[in-house]
C-alpha cells in the first residue's frame, strides 16, 4: 500500500464560486476550473508518484474562514481529483477506483490550503 501526501496552497473555488461563474458563460466557468486544476497540478509536482487501480483519496479543508458551508468547499474535491488523474497520479475517479473522503475541516485566517493525502497500490 502506497501512500502520497501533498498541500494545495490558498483556496481552490466554491461550488458557489463555479457556479456563479457557469451563470456568467461557460467559458468563464472552463476557465475557473481549468485554472483551479493547474495551481492543484503545480502542488502535485512533477515527482508524485503512479497508483493503479482503486485508492482512496483523503482531504482536510482548512479555510480562511467559515463563511462557506462545508458541503459547499467539499464540492472543489472534483477539481482535485480531476487534477490528479491529469497528472496520472490516479487512472480514473470514476466509481469503482476511487474513494474520495472528507477527513476534516478548519479555520486558519493565514494559511489555508487544502491538505490531500492518496493511498493505493502503487504502480
Amino acid at each position: 500500500m502506497g501512500k502520497f501526501a501533498f498541500t494545495i496552497p490558498g483556496t481552490i473555488p466554491t461550488l458557489n464560486e463555479y457556479t456563479k461563474a457557469n451563470r456568467t458563460n461557460r467559458y468563464v466557468a472552463a476557465k475557473l476550473k481549468r485554472e483551479a486544476q493547474a495551481q492543484i497540478i503545480q502542488a502535485i509536482g512533477d515527482e508524485a508518484p503512479r497508483f493503479k487501480g482503486k485508492v482512496t483519496v483523503y482531504f482536510t479543508w482548512i479555510r480562511p474562514n467559515a463563511r462557506s458551508d462545508k458541503d459547499n468547499v467539499s464540492f472543489s474535491k472534483k477539481f482535485v481529483l480531476d487534477a490528479l488523474q491529469e497528472a496520472g497520479v490516479i487512472e480514473s475517479d470514476s466509481w469503482n477506483l476511487c474513494d474520495p473522503l472528507d477527513i476534516g475541516f478548519s479555520v486558519n485566517r493565514t494559511s489555508p490550503r487544502v491538505e490531500v493525502v492518496v493511498m493505493g497500490s502503487l504502480i
